[in-house]
């Protein structure tokens, strides 16, 4: 919980010229290597999904976005 707060905290941080799609795509790349190395990278698709919620902080996530952030919840037993 702690590292997510920290994550969660960081990605508030952020200059506002950081949009949603980068953000999730970021997110998603992180996730990736995450699962690559064995890792769990569930965390970072939490991340993404919150970015792709919340449209008054970073703007609209991309239609094909938010579809390939269905998979990765999927892939994590997350709702989206």
């Amino acid at each position: 919980m702690k590292k997510f707060l920290i994550l969660f905290l960081a990605a508030l941080s952020l200059p506002s010229s950081v949009n949603a799609n980068s953000m999730v795509k970021d997110a998603l790349n992180n996730a990736d290597q995450q699962f690559k190395l064995g890792m769990d990278g569930c965390t970072m698709v939490t991340l993404a999904i919150q970015a792709a919620n919340w449209p008054e902080a970073y703007g609209e996530t991309s239609n094909s976005l938010k579809s390939e952030l269905k998979t990765y919840a999927k892939k994590c037993n997350l709702r989206y």
